[in-house]
């Protein structure tokens, strides 16, 4: 047995049209897919190598706990490769997007990073290598 792949990344949307805004305008992301589930809708953005980021709209939300990045035992971030982190940035800020951490190089990682926050609180590492 093995791991083959990673088919996709879920977030539990606070707002969805806000998370979908995000997604479309900031990331420049498709939305190719809903389901209604019931007492839920799966929304679909492809990544990538066949991945897909679903968003969660539950009927019924709880409100989320405060968790710092420095918590253990947690999930942190997901990160996404771009070709223009300069650009992205420029983006991030005409859109008011919170931006935890400015473009830099990181000598270690041999490549520029930043880390963004989305609407629902969710840390994004872009990188470009």
């Amino acid at each position: 047995m093995k791991i083959t792949g990673l088919d996709h990344i879920t977030i539990n949307a606070k707002d969805l049209a806000q998370s979908e805004k995000f997604y479309t305008d900031v990331l420049l992301l498709e939305k190719t897919g809903f389901i209604d589930m019931g007492d839920h809708t799966l929304t679909y953005f492809p990544l990538p190598q066949g991945v897909r980021l679903e968003l969660i709209d539950y009927t019924d939300k709880a409100a989320a706990e405060d968790i710092r990045e420095t918590d253990t035992g947690i999930y942190r971030h997901f990160c996404l490769v771009t070709d223009s982190l300069s650009e992205l940035y420029d983006s991030c800020k005409e859109k008011s997007v919170f931006v935890r951490k400015t473009p830099s190089y990181v000598e270690k990682l041999k490549a520029h990073t930043m880390l963004i926050t989305d609407p629902n609180g969710v840390e994004i590492e872009i990188i470009q290598k």
